[in-house]
Formats: C-alpha cells, sequence, structure tokens
C-alpha cells in the first residue's frame, strides 16, 4: 500500500507539472503528459500502472458515450455501418501492401496494418473535450468511426492472438465474430430498455454525489466486465454504458461527478503509457518504414475524412476537420503490438509521433482548414461611383 500511495503521489505531481508547462506554452498537454512518462521511464523502472491505464481509458469512453444517444445510433446505424467499412478498406488495404512493398513478410505487414489502423478514442476524445469540438457536427462521423473501430479492432486483435497461439482455425474465428454480433445486439437491446430502470433508482433513492457516484460506478464495471467476458474491449462497455446514461433525464447530474474522475484518471493513463515505452529498443533501421507507414497512415485517415463526411450531408472543409481528427493512435495499437513483440518499439515511436502531430494538427485545425479554404474575396467593381448610380 504505501508503494501504491507513493507511485500515486509521484504520478499526480507530475501530471500538474506537465499541465503548467503545456498551459505556459500553449501546448496541447496531451503529448507532454505522454513525453513526461517518456521521461521518468528513463530514470525509473515502475510497475504494476495496469490499473491506471485502463481506468483512463474506461471514464473517457464513459464520458463521450455520454454524448451519443441510442436514439442518434438507430437514426445513423446505416451511416455508422457505411463510414466504418469506408474507414476499414482505406487504412487497412493501402498500409498492408506498402508494407509487403518494404519487405515485410505476410503475416508482419498485416500486424502493422493493424497497428497503424484504429485512431486512437483515448486520445482523440480528450482532445475533443479540452479543444471544445464535440459540437463540431463532423463530429459525429468523427465517434462513429471510433466506435466501428473499437469493434473491429477487437475482432482483429482477438484474431491476432488466437493466431500467434497457434489456434487460428476458421471455426473459432467464425465464433468470435459470432460473439461480438451477439454482444452488440444484447448491449443495444439492454440500453434500449435500461434507461427508464435508471430514472426510477433516482427518482426512489435520490441524486445526492455520492449515491449518483456509486450507482454509475456499480452499472459501468458491470457492463465493462460483461464486454471483457465477451472478449471484447472494455472502451467498448465503457461507452455502451455511457449511451445507458445518456438516456436519462438526469444526465448533465451524471456528467457532473464524472467530469473530476475523468480528467484525473484520462491524465494518469497518457503517463502511464508514456512510461511503457522503452527508447531503449528502438533501431534506427526502423526510420525509413516509420516515416513512410507515418506519412501513408496520415494521408489515408484525411482520405477517410473526407470520403466520410458525405454520408452525413458534409463538405470537403468539415471532411479535412474529421480526418485531422482521426490522426492520434494509441491505446489499441499497442495493444495489437503486444501480439508481436518484435514490433513495440516502432509501434511505441509511432504512437508518441501520431499523438503529438495529431494534437498539433487538431488544436491548429482552424488555421489548417483557412489555408486550404480560403474565402474568395469579391473583386471591387472598377466603375466609378456615378456610373454606379447611373449619372
Amino acid at each position: 500500500m504505501e508503494h501504491f500511495t507513493f507511485l500515486f503521489a509521484i504520478f499526480v505531481s507530475i501530471l500538474t507539472l506537465s499541465y503548467v508547462i503545456s498551459v505556459k506554452f500553449k501546448f496541447p498537454v496531451i503529448p507532454v503528459y505522454i513525453v513526461a512518462g517518456i521521461l521518468v521511464s528513463l530514470l525509473f523502472h515502475i510497475h504494476d500502472i495496469h490499473i491506471f491505464e485502463t481506468l483512463g481509458v474506461i471514464l473517457l469512453l464513459f464520458y463521450i458515450g455520454l454524448e451519443f444517444s441510442i436514439a442518434e445510433l438507430q437514426r445513423n446505424f446505416k451511416s455508422i455501418i457505411s463510414v466504418g467499412l469506408v474507414d476499414l478498406t482505406f487504412n487497412l488495404i493501402p498500409v498492408f501492401l506498402i508494407t509487403r512493398l518494404l519487405g515485410f513478410d505476410p503475416f508482419t505487414a498485416f500486424v502493422l496494418a493493424v497497428i497503424l489502423y484504429p485512431s486512437s478514442s483515448a486520445i482523440v476524445s480528450k482532445l475533443l473535450i479540452d479543444l471544445r469540438k464535440l459540437a463540431n457536427p463532423e463530429v459525429d462521423t468523427v465517434l462513429a468511426i471510433l466506435v466501428f473501430e473499437d469493434i473491429a479492432a477487437a475482432a482483429l486483435l482477438a484474431f491476432l492472438v488466437n493466431f500467434s497461439n497457434g489456434a487460428a482455425t476458421t471455426t473459432e474465428t467464425l465464433g468470435i465474430l459470432a460473439k461480438i454480433v451477439l454482444f452488440l445486439l444484447v448491449a443495444v437491446v439492454f440500453v434500449m430498455n435500461a434507461g427508464k430502470l435508471v430514472d426510477f433508482t433516482f427518482q426512489k433513492i435520490g441524486t445526492s454525489t455520492e449515491f449518483v457516484v456509486l450507482f454509475v460506478a456499480t452499472l459501468l464495471f458491470l457492463i465493462v466486465e460483461a464486454t471483457i467476458g465477451f472478449g471484447l474491449s472494455e472502451s467498448i462497455g465503457a461507452f455502451i454504458a455511457g449511451m445507458l446514461f445518456a438516456e436519462s433525464n438526469y444526465k448533465e447530474k451524471i456528467e457532473s461527478v464524472v467530469i473530476p474522475y475523468r480528467d484525473l484518471f484520462g491524465a494518469l493513463f497518457f503517463l502511464t503509457f508514456g512510461l511503457s515505452i522503452n527508447l531503449e529498443k528502438f533501431s534506427f533501421s526502423v526510420i525509413l518504414p516509420l516515416f513512410v507507414l507515418l506519412s501513408v497512415s496520415f494521408f489515408t485517415k484525411i482520405l477517410t475524412g473526407l470520403v466520410s463526411v458525405k454520408f452525413y450531408g458534409l463538405g470537403k472543409r468539415r471532411g479535412l476537420s474529421a480526418g485531422l481528427m482521426l490522426l492520434p493512435r494509441g491505446e489499441f495499437s499497442i495493444l495489437v503490438a503486444a501480439t508481436t513483440p518484435k514490433l513495440i518499439p516502432f509501434t511505441a515511436i509511432y504512437v508518441l509521433i501520431s499523438s503529438i502531430l495529431g494534437s498539433i494538427a487538431l488544436k491548429e485545425s482552424s488555421k489548417i482548414l483557412d489555408f486550404f479554404f480560403k474565402k474568395k474575396v469579391k473583386k471591387k467593381s472598377k466603375l466609378t461611383r456615378s456610373q454606379l448610380l447611373g449619372d
């Protein structure tokens, strides 16, 4: 216990200093948290940090789920499938082909494609919250893509885990997919019918801060545990739990008590992610593949945004904005890399660079959009005032 409290005290002190630095230099705070974690990892070897990572992802995705109601999901179901398939096609296939051209064997090329495919739900959601962009019209498209990516990445991860253990038979792969579909069907039915139960509970017991925290936490972690039991990512369960409470009439009260926990454990997630990066295992031989794949994967995400927003009736400007929101990679990439240990150093550097560049791109998105979509200035008439007046 003493070790845990000492570790926690050190972590929150580093986070506070990192936040002050980010404010002082007007720089996105997420990369600062990650770099702080890397610097700490060079000085100390710290273990037992997984709980911070897990809680950070859960609370960030739960909060995003609160902004995504089931009614909206039903209205946009076809669009979610459509943009999800566009995202999967644009980001998995090109990266696989490029990695093959770079000389990687088919299996390694496929793993790299899966690593570079999903955007970081945790990083993107934190940026959208911090930069106050949740109200932007293209955010619906981005959230739809992130939801689809979480499901697809979970299935791909399960497949790679089975394959690495030599058990990826066709029957077992189909079984994994069947579990995912079954879980989602059960989750949707549950969310559609449990919202009234949540309101009934609050009406009977009250909405004191203590009870709201305990009740929300209970349902949140029960749903997350059910998700893990189905072999899926805890992030999907957290998002579904958020959608459940999004249907409640007490949504604003729930948000007010969740935000402090989201901020604390979200910051801890990015710090511990930096701690997990071991620069000593990085080889200079990966610099060229890193540069090529970083360029390709950024381009394909931008292209994804430009095409996907059309399903929501939005134009090119919003499409480019959506593409910029999708640039950072993170937690899923690291999980996938763990199935192939030789790719972990490459993945760590890629995630760090993409999270930094992606954070900067999203922060400066207004300037980037103005650069590419300059408003046409009307030319002044060369006629004299008397000619215009018909004198």
